[in-house]
């Protein structure tokens, strides 16, 4: 990645944010492998640093996943960059989100063209994902739905998204009738952590193909247990 546009500098950067932001892309997504320069802009223009609570704010760009309160937390950099690559985002599609977290990877989404159905059930992060995403983008709560409760029954009823990512871990990997498959149409993708053995997860690629799920991507992972009606999976 070589001579970045800085017009990604925003009204929540200083010196040193503008800086890490740019060594982040470079360094972690970029020379990863991750070339797509859509995604790489949209990572440059995302101020990585507002969607985490003071306390932590320190390490935003640094390579690692870092807490953000209530047992959660943001994911490291590239994997949040794998998993946008993965979905292969285009203008228009509609995602269902499972987890809104910091709202980071929502913010991502969104400026890639995307449009959003997210769901958080831990209150506190709701809220505090709600603020953020209209303070940095305002119109962003208009344009996206991001709702506050259990998406294993939230969702029963909203019909068919383009595309399916989770940020929280599915006990086993999703079959006909569960969320994940009948969310997406023929040919969707789902980007979801999947626990494989024990103290063991995936976070996996999959197209949904003549009623099942075909494996296109693996990576091993380490995300957050998923919250509520587990049985409904």
């Amino acid at each position: 990645m070589e001579n970045p546009d800085l017009g990604f500098v925003s009204r929540f950067d200083d010196a040193g944010t503008i800086l890490a932001r740019e060594r982040m892309v470079r360094t972690q997504i970029a020379e990863r492998g991750i070339k797509d320069p859509n995604l790489l802009s949209a990572f440059l223009k995302v101020p990585r640093h507002i969607f985490l609570p003071e306390r932590t704010r320190e390490y935003s760009y640094e390579d690692k996943a870092v807490p953000i309160g209530e047992e959660q937390t943001i994911s490291q950099p590239y994997i949040v960059a794998y998993i946008a690559n993965q979905l292969q985002i285009r203008s228009g599609d509609t995602i269902l989100e499972i987890g809104t977290g910091s709202g980071y990877l929502a913010a991502i989404l969104d400026l890639l063209g995307a449009r959003l159905l997210s769901l958080e059930i831990v209150p506190e992060l709701y809220e505090r994902s709600l603020g953020v995403l209209e303070d940095w983008s305002p119109g962003f709560t208009k344009r996206n739905q991001i709702l506050f409760g259990d998406a294993l029954l939230l969702t029963q009823t909203r019909g068919k998204f383009s595309k399916f990512v989770s940020s929280a871990c599915f006990p086993k990997i999703p079959g006909p009738g569960s969320l994940p498959f009948e969310s997406i149409p023929e040919e969707g993708i789902a980007v979801l952590p999947v626990e494989w053995k024990e103290e063991v997860q995936l976070l996996l690629t999959l197209r949904k193909k003549q009623n099942r799920f075909e494996e296109i991507n693996r990576l091993p992972v380490k995300f957050v247990p998923l919250l509520g009606r587990t049985d409904l999976v």
